[in-house]
């Protein structure tokens, strides 16, 4: 779908829009985790929700890993991720 092209490069430069990364599905199970590219960390503050995870590719496509599902798996993977991403309004 054309949408998912637009979000898996909606990371530009370290920086991502904050409508994108609405949109941008948690991914909370796979068989394999450390078939993930680490893309970069994120916290910033919405209206109504707090994000703090992790921006991960999977088959080219980009997905939000939760802090908790991170903290969880830590001990079986190496979750350092490149950059932190800045979170924009515009």
């Amino acid at each position: 779908m054309e949408w998912e092209k637009v979000l898996a490069d909606s990371v530009k430069n370290g920086v991502i829009k904050e409508i994108y990364l609405q949109k941008i599905p948690v991914l909370k199970a796979i068989d394999n985790w450390r078939s993930l590219e680490l893309v970069g960390w994120v916290e910033h503050q919405m209206k109504h929700t707090y994000y703090k995870g992790g921006l991960v590719k999977l088959n080219g496509k980009i997905y939000f890993v939760q802090d908790k599902t991170i903290k969880a798996l830590q001990e079986f993977m190496d979750w350092k991720f490149p950059l932190k991403i800045k979170v924009t309004t515009d």
